[in-house]
C-alpha cells in the first residue's frame, strides 16, 4: 500500500543491511576493569541512601564519586568526566536516569574523541537495562570492578524519538499504566498500604485496579504507521523473516492499536520481556503492535511477560525509521518515564552505538 510519505523526488535510502541476510546484532565483547572510571548516582532516586551512599564511599575513590542533585549538576558532572576522559561512568538511579546519562554524554560527542563506556548500576524501580546486563546490588558490582573482574560490553544502537535516545518506549497500554502507576502511588503515600503500591506489586494494582477498567469502556484507538527507512520486515512466530519485505514509503500496518513499543532492547523493567527480537537483527529495531483486548493482554500476562506469547493481534516487524499517527493521542513513555501524550511519533535507529557495560 502506497503512503503520502513516498514523494516522487526522494532520494533513495540505503538499507544498513538487506533484509534477508544474517540476523548477526551488534557483538557483545568482554571489558578489563581499569583506574578511568567514575560513578554518577542520582542524589534524589528513592534507592540512594544515606546508607548506600556511605557503603559505596567506602569502595569508591571520593574523586571518581559523583552524587548529581538536577539534571543540569548532572551534566556539569559527565562533562568534568568526558574531559578527564574517563573510559567507564557506572550510573545508577534507574533508567530514566541511565537514559538521561547517555543522551548528555552523546551531546558531547563533538567535544571528545572517545565517549564513555556506560556503565549500569541496578538502582531504580524498572531497572530494564539493569536485568539485561546482569546487574545485581551495586556494592557487589562495584567491588567486583575494583577487583579485576571480567565485564560484559555490549554495543547498542539506541532508538531515537524527538532527539532523545532510548532503548525502549512505548504508546498505549504499556504507558496508561505507567501513569496510573503514577497515580497510585501518589494516593497511596503516607497510608497503611503505601509499601504495596511500589515496584511490581504497585504496576499491577494500577493495571488491573484502573488501567484495565478504564480500557474497557474504549474502543482501541486506530493507528498508520508508515515505513520511512530502509525496507522492513515482519518478524514470524519463530524469530525469522516472514512474508516479503516492506519497501521505503510503504505502509506497514493500518489498523487497532491498543499498544505500540520499539526498542533496540529486549526487556520493560522488573525483566519483562516485551521485546524478544530486539537484538536479532542488525541496523533494526523492534517494532511491537498489538490490537489485544485488555482483557487478552490481562489473560496472556505470563507468556507476554517471559516474551513467548505469539497471537494473531499481536505483530513484530524489524525497521530502521517509522511514522505512528494515531487518530488520537495515546499516553507515552520513554525508557519507563512518563512523557504525556502522543497523537504522532516518528522512531528512528540511533547511528552511533553505546556501548554498556555490565556483568560477564
Amino acid at each position: 500500500m502506497q503512503s503520502p510519505y513516498r514523494p516522487d523526488n526522494a532520494e533513495p535510502q540505503l538499507a544498513l543491511m538487506p533484509v534477508d541476510g544474517p540476523a548477526l546484532p551488534e557483538a557483545p565483547g568482554f571489558r578489563l576493569p581499569d583506574e578511568h572510571f567514575a560513578v554518577v548516582l542520582n542524589a534524589n532516586a528513592g534507592r540512594v541512601t544515606p546508607r548506600v551512599r556511605r557503603a559505596i564511599s567506602e569502595v569508591v575513590p571520593r574523586d571518581r564519586l559523583f552524587f548529581t542533585e538536577s539534571p543540569e549538576h548532572a551534566r556539569e558532572v559527565l562533562e568534568h568526566c568526558v574531559e578527564r576522559e574517563v573510559d567507564t561512568v557506572f550510573a545508577g538511579g534507574g533508567d530514566g536516569t541511565i537514559v538521561g546519562v547517555i543522551n548528555t554524554l552523546v551531546g558531547l560527542r563533538e567535544r571528545a574523541d572517545h565517549l564513555p563506556d556506560v556503565g549500569i548500576l541496578r538502582l531504580g524501580t524498572g531497572n530494564a537495562l539493569a536485568h539485561w546486563m546482569g546487574s545485581g546490588r551495586p556494592l557487589r558490582d562495584l567491588r567486583r570492578w575494583r577487583s579485576g573482574r571480567v565485564h560484559r560490553a555490549v554495543p547498542v544502537r539506541m532508538v531515537v524519538a524527538e532527539d532523545t535516545l532510548f532503548p525502549f518506549a512505548g504508546l498505549g497500554y504499556d504507558a496508561a499504566i505507567l501513569n496510573d502507576y503514577n497515580w497510585l502511588r501518589q494516593r497511596a503515600r503516607g497510608r497503611w498500604w503505601d509499601r504495596m503500591a511500589h515496584g511490581v506489586p504497585g504496576y499491577l494494582l494500577a493495571g488491573y485496579l484502573r488501567t484495565l477498567p478504564n480500557y474497557l469502556r474504549r474502543d482501541p484507538a486506530r493507528v498508520t504507521v508508515y515505513n520511512l527507512g530502509g525496507p522492513a520486515q515482519r518478524i514470524g512466530p519463530d524469530g525469522r523473516p516472514e512474508g516479503d519485505p516492506i519497501d521505503t514509503g510503504e505502509i506497514i500496518y493500518q489498523g487497532p492499536a491498543t499498544m505500540i513499543g520499539a526498542a533496540s532492547t529486549p526487556l520493560y523493567g522488573a525483566g519483562m520481556k516485551m521485546f524478544p527480537f530486539a537484538t536479532s537483527r542488525a541496523g533494526r529495531f523492534q517494532l511491537r503492535i498489538a490490537a489485544l483486548t485488555p482483557l487478552e493482554a490481562a489473560r496472556n500476562l505470563v507468556p507476554l511477560w517471559k516474551g513467548t506469547l505469539r497471537h494473531e493481534r499481536l505483530q513484530d516487524f524489524w525497521v530502521d525509521r517509522v511514522r505512528l499517527v494515531f487518530d488520537e493521542a495515546m499516553p507515552y513513555q520513554l525508557g519507563g518515564e512518563a512523557r504525556g501524550y502522543r497523537q504522532e511519533m516518528t522512531f528512528g535507529l540511533a547511528e552511533h552505538p553505546v556501548t554498556l557495560v555490565g556483568q560477564a
